[in-house]
């Protein structure tokens, strides 16, 4: 449906940005004690990227002023005119256009085109955050949490499908290529 490593691209330039933008109250929660992981997923549906910090089971996070923890970021590419917001628009417009025209059959490897579409969305996202620019912005951020090892990456970074389609972390199973 669309080449990984050119969505990856566009996704690198989005979560960088998102990075960016919301550095300050990422910061915030992953410091705390508290903090135990953050999950990342693509809705192309929706045109929306998820962005979620969780909190440890019996943990509570003090609050920030103005951002919470709960979809600490929805990125709407609907939203901004950039260039990659501009291009993973037209794609995900295209995706919407060949589900809403699918009939619903299978591949040969027995996968409906939805899934292979979130599958396809979610291993471009976790290549976006395998990036060096992705990850060095996420360990400069992460290694201010005391708990934290660089090890533990791909424990505390997850990239999930918001419906469960796939119930595994896509950057386990994606390749730093």
């Amino acid at each position: 449906m669309h080449d990984i490593q050119a969505l990856s691209e566009l996704y690198e330039k989005q979560v960088s940005r998102l990075i960016e933008e919301n550095i300050e109250g990422l910061t915030f929660y992953v410091k705390q004690e508290a903090f135990s992981h953050m999950t990342i997923s693509a809705a192309f549906w929706h045109g929306d990227l998820y962005w979620n910090i969780w909190n440890k089971d019996g943990s509570k996070f003090e609050p920030h002023p103005r951002h919470s923890h709960d979809e600490f970021i929805v990125e709407d590419v609907y939203f901004d005119d950039d260039e990659a917001t501009l291009k993973l628009r037209a794609v995900y417009a295209k995706w919407n256009e060949v589900t809403a025209n699918d009939d619903g059959d299978e591949d040969d490897e027995g996968e409906h085109l939805f899934s292979r579409l979130i599958r396809q969305s979610h291993q471009a996202l976790a290549t976006a955050f395998h990036s060096d620019t992705v990850t060095q912005q996420l360990m400069s951020i992460l290694v201010q949490n005391p708990h934290f090892e660089a090890a533990q990456f791909n424990q505390v970074v997850r990239v999930e499908d918001p419906d469960g389609q796939f119930e595994f972390n896509f950057l386990d199973v994606t390749n730093k290529e």
